[in-house]
């Protein structure tokens, strides 16, 4: 054997003693989330430890989502399964059963622990403005039932609160990786702190500027930063407003002077069109960010994006 042969035997000899003194990598951790700001959460959290695929497309949102036989074997793939809760995504519920009986796994909803700071349907159409009126889905008959409404995330202090619950369940399926996790999601945790921060200072002088919204998606945020709901278009989402509805809306804008009807990207809006032009108002644009980019910054991106777009149409 001659002495490069020999040399090159040692070397692959020596590499396998340094290799048996490791432990295989273990496969990475699999999770599941079902809708964007719940996707986005949790990517920031997991980051290089765990992989994290969504279940929803970039375009569709999680009120219309079709639930078909080929989505169930991403749920049966999964370690995690992470979810809003709150009856968001009740289409999910049948199947997360089936997944269950191939292959157990971890659900955990990141709305968790949150009762005493939920606002229930009845309460969120009954929004207070700032001159002391009701909004007419109070009265329209309209109103969904006694549930709480879902759109926590559109609250930056709550959304700080489901991160927790995310990191806390990476730390439990994977402990391995905790203070991993922990790093991460500390760092992302900033991140939602800048974005309050930076909402509160700017909404602050905008408290008493009336506006209404397509559906009532905002009251989480409309509660954190104390801001004038005069009232929704659509009290249930789908449901067009009944005349009575829209005289009643129509009057509470004149008395309140409604400065702007804020729509959303994932509606055509024409009644808010017809409406804003009735009363020779502004029309804009706020994101419930349930459907976008499947990537890690479009939840801050869009809160971004809403929050300039308040500041626009709410300055005198």
């Amino acid at each position: 054997m001659n002495a490069r042969l020999r040399w090159l035997r040692g070397l692959i000899w020596s590499a396998m003693l340094l290799l048996a003194g490791f432990p295989v990598q273990a496969k990475a951790l699999k999770v599941v989330t079902s809708f964007l700001p719940v996707y986005c959460f949790t990517v920031q959290v997991a980051g290089e430890w765990a992989e994290v695929d969504n279940l929803l497309p970039s375009g569709v949102g999680p009120h219309e989502f079709q639930f078909a036989p080929r989505d169930l074997r991403k749920l049966t793939d999964a370690d995690l399964v992470i979810i809003n809760g709150l009856q968001l995504e009740s289409w999910l519920e049948t199947a997360l059963k089936q997944a269950a009986g191939r292959r157990p796994q971890k659900i955990v909803a990141v709305s968790d622990g949150l009762d005493s700071r939920l606002i229930r349907d009845e309460e969120s159409q009954a929004v207070r403005s700032g001159a002391g009126e009701k909004t007419p889905a109070e009265s329209s008959g309209q109103a969904p039932g006694a549930g709480p409404n879902p759109h926590i995330w559109l609250d930056p202090q709550l959304a700080a609160h489901a991160v927790t619950n995310i990191l806390k369940a990476l730390q439990k399926a994977d402990p391995d990786h905790a203070a991993g996790y922990r790093a991460n999601a500390l760092r992302y945790l900033a991140q939602l702190q800048k974005i309050d921060d930076d909402y509160r200072a700017a909404l602050t002088p905008l408290k008493s500027v009336a506006f209404v919204t397509y559906h009532q998606a905002f009251p989480y945020l409309i509660r954190r930063y104390g801001l004038n709901l005069a009232g929704v278009i659509e009290a249930v989402p789908d449901v067009e407003p009944s005349p009575k509805y829209l005289a009643r809306l129509s009057r509470l804008m004149r008395d309140q002077k409604v400065k702007v009807i804020f729509t959303e990207p994932q509606y055509s809006g024409k009644l808010a069109v017809q409406l804003a032009r009735d009363h020779q108002i502004d029309l804009g644009v706020l994101d419930t960010l349930e459907t976008g980019p499947l990537q890690p910054g479009a939840y801050e991106e869009g809160m971004r994006r809403n929050l300039g777009n308040l500041v626009k149409f709410l300055k005198p």
